[in-house]
């Protein structure tokens, strides 16, 4: 069972050919959009290989709002906890799991967030109820930081997420401690992508269950269907063919996704992209498209 990658190297070597793909379509994005400023995109790109991982990356470093993204590392923490016989794999809690990533339901994050650090929302508490409260939220963060990866450095995971605006004690952790939003980089979204590709996210069963959980069928994809995660997304720009894994993210001011995609030849990828600002979170052609250019860079290495 590998619950803490060992090392604190980088996931992947920086690759030449896969930065040529990248700029690429950076450039290609924002000549076809120019709403798309290069420093409003964030863009990772992992070939797994079977022994070393290549990638490259634009601005992948840099921390941002992940919406939705974050459910990706709740699902594995509980996936750890449930490894490790400190979270009961019952009915109820593999149900949420599925609404958390399936149809990016916040009603089920809150409760997978709840079981997994003992707390819950509700009234404002008193200072040192508060302190103590706090503490439990953050061991989403201990957990990950026993990773060691660099590319989460300065992340961090203690939010649920809102269809409106938190109240109570998730407002005071949201508002009133310092620099304590959700923030995470599409180099950690991708690494955590690229750990449970490879079966060590946790372990081979468990990476293979989540990876149950984020199939989509882009086949299948229901025109205007804002919930499929797929529409105005990644998956909408994949070839026929394909298969995907994936996880979307948006609000008004952000709209990710993070996928592993399988071309039909079986070559496969890690793409995470997460882009800022009204225009590109209106935008339901640009990932589409990002996701169309890539496919077509990665073909021809």
């Amino acid at each position: 069972m590998i619950l803490s990658p060992p090392g604190t190297a980088r996931g992947w070597r920086q690759d030449p050919a896969l930065a040529v793909v990248v700029n690429r379509v950076i450039n290609a994005a924002g000549k076809r959009f120019p709403e798309a400023k290069p420093g409003d995109l964030r863009l990772s790109l992992i070939l797994p290989g079977q022994a070393e991982a290549r990638g490259f990356s634009h601005c992948g470093g840099r921390q941002g709002y992940p919406a939705s993204l974050i459910k990706l590392f709740f699902m594995v923490f509980a996936a750890a906890e449930i490894e490790a016989g400190r979270l009961g794999n019952s009915r109820e809690v593999r149900q949420a799991l599925a609404a958390m990533i399936a149809s990016s339901s916040n009603d089920a994050t809150s409760h997978i967030v709840d079981i997994l650090t003992d707390t819950t929302s509700g009234p404002a508490l008193e200072p040192t109820a508060f302190a103590r409260w706090l503490h439990r939220r953050e061991a989403i963060n201990r957990f990950f930081a026993r990773w060691r990866w660099p590319e989460l450095a300065g992340s961090n995971l203690t939010q649920k997420t809102w269809y409106e605006a938190p109240y109570g004690r998730e407002r005071q952790s949201r508002h009133e401690v310092k620099d304590n939003g959700n923030r995470l980089s599409s180099d950690g979204v991708a690494r955590l992508l690229l750990a449970v590709e490879r079966g060590e996210a946790v372990s081979r069963r468990r990476s293979l269950a989540m990876l149950r959980l984020m199939a989509r069928f882009p086949e299948r994809i229901a025109p205007k269907n804002p919930w499929d995660q797929m529409t105005g997304f990644l998956g909408e720009g994949l070839p026929p063919g394909a298969r995907l894994w994936s996880k979307a993210g948006w609000s008004s001011k952000t709209r990710h996704d993070a996928a592993i995609v399988e071309l039909a030849r079986g070559r496969r990828f890690i793409l995470a992209v997460m882009t800022f600002g009204r225009p590109l979170a209106a935008n339901q052609r640009l990932l589409p498209f990002i996701a169309r250019e890539v496919t077509r860079g990665v073909a021809r290495l």
